[in-house]
């Protein structure tokens, strides 16, 4: 079983052409990929949307690439972009240096040159079979190195919660515990009760009738029994593994609706508290699936 969140990075070579690929994958509802490619790689998007599409479910994957190629004795060119951004940005400078010391501070080439990747090698000798091949080597790494992340985080999301089940398990077996004195109390109270309003205009035979519909009314057993049920149906679904959340969010509806029923049908204060605490677990497990692919 998956968990949506894990970061993988991989690398791949051709040549002199190396590819690093680091993919970073969130929660999402569905698939949803977000890419930075440098420009000569631009070309191939297409396959690496396909690529994710068949060996990701879910959640929402950050892309990014990187590309190196060791032009040793190549020629290189001047990035006239960056070389305008570069000059901007030391003119800026200057002026704010001549404001806080009151001297004139020229630009000059030693510190033009000195600007990060102002010369960018002749990349028009690349080879588009070279580029993809690399690529999808460096992107097949990074998901194998990202699955592996994401079946350690679910494999830890299925231990918790399996641990969450046994909170359940033992809340529900107070309850059933609890459930034949909760019986037992609400009959004398509606008896007296009714006792009190009829002031024995009813017949006895009659009042036990009444104080029995309604005491079985108030009974939790068939809830109990149902909510045993799907807790086991839970830890199933768990060890058969794969892509079950869907079936898993619909089993907790179930079991939701099954302990609010229970609270709704007894005032028994330790029932009560039971129940609240049922409650709590049910929300963290919901919380839990959401992360699972």
């Amino acid at each position: 079983m998956l968990s949506m969140t894990g970061f993988g990075s991989g690398e791949g070579r051709r040549g002199a052409i190396t590819v690093t690929v680091e993919l970073r994958a969130v929660n999402h509802r569905f698939l949803d990929v977000s890419l930075r490619l440098p420009g000569p790689l631009a070309a191939f998007e297409i396959d690496i949307r396909k690529f994710l599409k068949d060996h990701v479910s879910r959640g929402r994957v950050t892309v990014a690439v990187q590309l190196a190629v060791d032009n040793a004795g190549a020629a290189s060119s001047l990035d006239a972009v960056r070389l305008e951004q570069a000059v901007n940005m030391l003119k800026a400078a200057a002026a704010r240096l001549e404001q806080e010391t009151g001297q004139p501070h020229p630009l000059t080439l030693h510190e033009l040159v000195a600007v990060p990747d102002l010369f960018r090698p002749d990349d028009s000798g690349l080879q588009p079979e070279d580029l993809k091949a690399a690529l999808m080597e460096a992107l097949e790494a990074a998901h194998t190195a990202l699955q592996q992340m994401k079946q350690a985080e679910g494999d830890a999301l299925v231990a918790e919660m399996n641990q969450r089940l046994d909170t359940l398990q033992g809340q529900l077996a107070q309850v059933e515990q609890l459930a034949p004195g909760a019986a037992v109390e609400i009959k004398a109270r509606l008896e007296q009760r009714l006792a009190e309003i009829l002031d024995a205009q009813l017949e006895p035979q009659r009042l036990a009738q009444e104080v029995a519909l309604l005491a079985d009314k108030a009974n939790i057993n068939e809830e109990c029994e149902r909510l045993g049920i799907h807790i086991e149906a839970y830890r199933k679904t768990l060890q058969e593994g794969g892509q079950v959340a869907k079936r898993l969010n619909f089993l907790l509806q179930e079991m939701h609706r099954e302990v609010n029923t229970m609270g709704s049908k007894t005032n028994l204060m330790e029932i009560t508290q039971a129940v609240i605490a049922m409650k709590d677990e049910v929300e963290s497990l919901r919380e839990q699936i959401q992360n699972l692919e």
